[in-house]
């Protein structure tokens, strides 16, 4: 075999490698879109229990920016939602979204504890307790919250993602102490199944070129 010959060979196997993985993930993607997700397309978490006896959990602030340059809407990238439910039946639940730095003034001297770490595989949520002496104000009194739902059985809130720097908490609806919850995340995530889909052509197509590749390159004068 002449040294082309050789190079045409070693380029046409890696395309095929390449190929071989953009199908694989594109498979993967549209497997846990269809598969995973639940009716309204999100996919989400096993019920996560909470249960703590400060007045609130809350989630570290994410920062989400945005630049001049940024051209598309946030919502249309990703929609999250927060599913909750109060266990204990004397309280019903509140779910709330807002600034990070509303939300620390809100809890100024309030014992509360914060989300430190979360996993999924293996679950697991670590917290640091905040600790305070004062008593809240009712959570559905309070007009700074960017998206929020309260009241009996179960509560969905849904947010399209946009930039700030924001903060989850998860409260009893009349603010009182012991929060007892379960909750489910979820993400709906609306380009992708138009990702997996053009993984998955573009490796068939990548496959096709690296096979004839290698074909041509063992076929014989």
């Amino acid at each position: 075999m002449s040294a082309g010959k050789i190079v045409l060979l070693v380029f046409g196997i890696f395309v095929v490698v390449v190929a071989i993985g953009l199908i694989a993930t594109g498979g993967a993607v549209l497997w846990a879109n269809g598969v995973l997700a639940d009716g309204e397309g999100y996919l989400t978490t096993k019920t996560i229990r909470i249960d703590k006896g400060s007045y609130a959990v809350v989630s570290e602030p994410t920062d989400i920016e945005v630049g001049s340059w940024w051209v598309w809407d946030w919502g249309d990238l990703a929609t999250f939602k927060i599913e909750g439910s109060n266990d204990d039946s004397s309280n019903d639940i509140f779910i709330g979204l807002a600034d990070a730095r509303d939300l620390d003034s809100y809890l100024r001297d309030v014992s509360y504890d914060e989300v430190t770490d979360f996993s999924i595989n293996p679950d697991r949520l670590d917290y640091r307790n905040r600790p305070g002496n004062s008593l809240p104000a009712m959570p559905t009194t309070q007009d700074f919250w960017l998206e929020s739902v309260n009241g009996p059985g179960t509560q969905t809130l849904d947010w399209n993602m946009q930039g700030g720097t924001w903060s989850l908490i998860l409260m009893n609806e009349d603010g009182s102490a012991g929060v007892d919850l379960s909750i489910v995340l979820g993400v709906k995530i609306p380009w992708l199944f138009s990702t997996g889909l053009g993984l998955l052509l573009g490796g068939i197509v990548a496959l096709s070129i690296g096979t004839l590749i290698v074909f041509l390159a063992v076929r014989k004068s």
